[in-house]
């Protein structure tokens, strides 16, 4: 049990991990809508798709 929650704490950090990196592209991909490249909506497509 005790090797589990070692495992799982490991896949909290690194979910947590590129959670926030994806979080900093989102807040960038915001803060450009000024002018913004059609890449930049296509990015936050894919950050809101559901599925």
């Amino acid at each position: 049990i005790a090797e589990l929650k070692l495992m799982i704490d490991g896949l909290e950090k690194e979910r947590d991990f590129y959670f926030g990196k994806l979080r900093d592209i989102e807040l960038m991909c915001q803060e450009s809508q000024e002018e913004q490249p059609p890449i930049v909506q296509k990015i936050l497509d894919v950050l809101y798709a559901t599925e």
